[in-house]
């Protein structure tokens, strides 16, 4: 869930994904990340925060007006896996706090989209 070439099979508005930091992905790895949803480019630096492979990644975005915090959490439930991912934001420009409530909810949207991309490839390679 933290490569970039991974997170460009699973990540529907994810267009580019470029390492910033050389070596095995672990805490303090960070990634340039770019979006485009909607026609809007959105450019993101990731830094990975917490990582405790295969249980815990949580990851600090930095954009222009914008910060966030994702956490995913894997655990075993009923004989399958199940994978909790929060995200946090904080919006810095006062055109971003206003539009908060429609930028979230379009945005609860696509993760949910995304991760049932992820449970399709997963499930079909496994």
């Amino acid at each position: 869930m933290v490569e970039s070439g991974k997170r460009l099979e699973w990540m529907g508005a994810l267009t580019e994904s470029e390492p910033l930091t050389d070596g095995e992905p672990g805490v303090g790895t960070r990634y340039r990340d770019v979006f485009v949803d909607h026609g809007q480019r959105i450019e993101l630096e990731a830094e990975v925060v917490r990582y405790e492979p295969p249980r815990h990644l949580q990851v600090s975005l930095r954009g222009d007006g914008v910060e966030a915090m994702s956490s995913q959490t894997l655990e075993e439930a009923g004989g399958g896996t199940r994978l909790t991912a929060v995200i946090e934001t904080e919006f810095k420009k006062r055109l971003l706090r206003m539009m908060a409530g429609v930028v979230t909810r379009h945005a609860q949207q696509r993760l949910e989209s995304d991760l049932a991309e992820l449970k399709r490839i997963v499930e079909a390679e496994g």
